[in-house]
């Protein structure tokens, strides 16, 4: 970073950061602030710290930004010429809820405070900001914003030829059942009927079932499967082709 940027842009840069840019370089940030001095030093110090960086000096000039490519989080002055941050904000919660919102401003009173946080800010900053805040407060908000992984519920056990649902009991499986459960779900589309047939076979196709067999063995299925999907058709016929599970299964 430079170590010579004064106060007067109300950001406090007398600190020197070590920090893993590797774990931001990925986040996305546009820079909302209409004093070109202070959006520059925030640019230029944000991108030495890994982040992608974008500038804005309006409300206008943000709405571009959006429609030329997303962004993860905005960081918004409040006290703007033309749009001010506090209708900013509000507009973006509607449109863009997913955008994260970082307030950095200069008005430190109370009120201001939960008046930003009313209007959609994640997080809200007065200045002079401290560096490390500043990129600490980027950080933290991008880990929130990020999707969680939710556990698939369903788990099918091949060597134990069972079907569990979260914590219930195991459903028993045949050996068939379990070989067409296994490569309905190892596809995300339709799987015919004949790689359905030859699924089930154990040395050569002289062993796989019959196409009346198969039908037999998924009515079989959906009747094991659908005490724990209610109305959902576990496994879906389609017509003249084959089937389709609609669960997410893991396979173990």
């Amino acid at each position: 970073m430079k170590p010579n940027r004064t106060e007067s842009t109300s950001f406090s840069v007398g600190e020197d950061l070590k920090t893993d840019t590797e774990n931001s370089r990925k986040i996305d940030l546009i820079v909302v602030e209409d004093n070109d001095t202070l959006r520059h030093e925030l640019c230029d110090f944000l991108s030495e710290e890994g982040f992608v960086v974008r500038a804005a000096d309006s409300g206008e000039s943000l709405n571009q930004a959006l429609r030329e490519r997303f962004t993860d989080i905005l960081l918004l002055d409040l006290n703007m010429a033309d749009e001010d941050g506090i209708s900013i904000a509000k507009r973006i919660r509607i449109h863009s809820p997913q955008v994260g919102i970082i307030m950095l401003t200069g008005r430190v009173l109370s009120k201001d405070r939960v008046e930003g946080y009313q209007s959609g800010a994640d997080v809200y900053i007065t200045k002079p900001a401290r560096p490390a805040e500043l990129v600490a407060a980027i950080r933290n908000l991008s880990d929130r914003l990020k999707p969680v992984a939710v556990p698939i519920p369903w788990v099918l056990d091949t060597v134990n030829l069972t079907l569990r649902y979260r914590l219930n009991a195991p459903i028993e499986l045949t050996a068939g059942e379990t070989k067409i459960l296994k490569t309905l779900a190892l596809n995300t589309s339709c799987v015919g009927h004949v790689e359905l047939i030859e699924s089930t076979a154990t040395f050569d196709l002289s062993d796989s079932i019959s196409r009346a067999s198969l039908e037999v063995l998924i009515s079989r299925l959906r009747t094991k499967i659908s005490g724990h999907t209610g109305p959902l058709n576990p496994i879906k016929s389609v017509r003249g082709m084959g089937y389709q599970l609609c669960i997410k299964i893991k396979i173990q």
